[in-house]
């Protein structure tokens, strides 16, 4: 691999015991022959995140995933009855042993001087609500990310879902899933430097069927709808900011070429420099046009997803979500490559 290659993203949503979704849409990009440069991951997200950064790939981490439990992702609380001490319904501590022993993570890999892969974790401050973003590398450009060494606290961090998880504590802060402030952040990409970027949601965000929902069952039921709603609205906002910081940078990179051609002009005319025909890394292209960003890729199932599976672990269950995930990259993609298709023939 190149050194400090940051061309493309993937952006891992959370989502709980659905996370072998992730792991099927990974599988089509790589028959594609697209591998993320830098993985931004929230809740179960940051698990599957920090475990391509551990060098896991798709067939890999589907090993890992395919004989994954519920016992050895979460417990029953034993104090859940002693309303003043109660914090959460369900217990993390199986989760950090399963990441630590069963070979999801290589920690040395990801906190190595120059990582292969530039992770990004997100956790939400519990007495705050400030989102606060983990990095094991420096951004591209000044953004919030925090380079740190990551460590297990910040994966399970991302993963505490309120109510049903625990906060997990980093440093004296509390902190709760990433998801309850940003799902899905575009951000942290682009701060890394990405002009390529995929997204993986687990939840349809177009048009999805009423009749797909089965009604909350019960209190867990309830309390992972709830949450399911919360992460989608969290991602169309984010969705809408990258619109508009898109739309802003698609003006900066027409000014930025208007430049380049009076620059142009003014040399022809002997009256200018050559300074804004920069190119500084030598590959032939001035440094104007190097962050010209495209709209990201979207994958997303069409319908809802069984809710229940946000917070149970079932082999049979992630096989269907691990195909389903497959099936939505290659419509994705397909879309794509046809309205690309369809854009150039506008053209001719």
């Amino acid at each position: 691999m190149p050194k400090d290659k940051r061309e493309r993203a993937l952006v891992l949503s959370g989502g709980g015991g659905r996370g072998a979704y992730h792991v099927g849409v990974l599988r089509y990009l790589e028959e594609q022959g697209w591998t993320p440069d830098i993985v931004v991951g929230t809740s179960i997200g940051a698990v599957n995140g920090a475990a391509l950064a551990s060098g896991h790939d798709a067939t890999s981490l589907w090993e890992l995933w395919r004989n994954l439990e519920t016992s050895q992702v979460q417990r029953p609380q034993l104090n859940i009855l002693t309303l003043d001490r109660w914090r959460s319904v369900l217990d993390t501590a199986p989760l950090r042993d399963t990441l630590l022993s069963k070979g999801w993570l290589y920690l040395n890999r990801i906190n190595a001087p120059q990582p292969p892969t530039h992770l990004r974790i997100t956790a939400v401050e519990a007495a705050t609500g400030r989102l606060r973003i983990f990095g094991n590398s420096p951004d591209v450009q000044v953004g919030p990310t925090e380079q740190c060494t990551i460590t297990v606290d910040h994966i399970l961090a991302s993963c505490s879902i309120p109510v049903v998880y625990p906060p997990t504590e980093i440093d004296g802060t509390l902190y709760w899933d990433g998801g309850t402030v940003a799902n899905t952040p575009l951000r942290p990409a682009i701060d890394a430097g990405a002009q390529d970027i995929v997204v993986v949601i687990m939840t349809p965000w177009e048009h999805a069927d009423p009749a797909s929902a089965a009604a909350p069952g019960g209190l867990l039921d309830a309390a992972a709808m709830a949450f399911e709603w919360a992460l989608l609205a969290s991602f169309q906002a984010e969705w809408e900011r990258f619109h508009r910081t898109h739309d802003l940078m698609l003006l900066s990179l027409e000014n930025a070429r208007l430049r380049l051609e009076n620059a142009r002009l003014r040399i022809q005319l002997g009256i200018g420099t050559d300074r804004d025909l920069i190119d500084a890394n030598g590959d032939g292209i001035p440094d104007v046009f190097q962050r010209e960003i495209g709209v990201p890729l979207v994958v997303a199932p069409e319908n809802l997803l069984p809710v229940v599976q946000i917070v149970q672990y079932d082999p049979a269950a992630h096989e269907r979500l691990y195909q389903q995930g497959y099936e939505d990259a290659r419509r994705a993609w397909e879309q794509r490559e046809q309205a690309d298709f369809n854009m150039e023939g506008t053209h001719d």
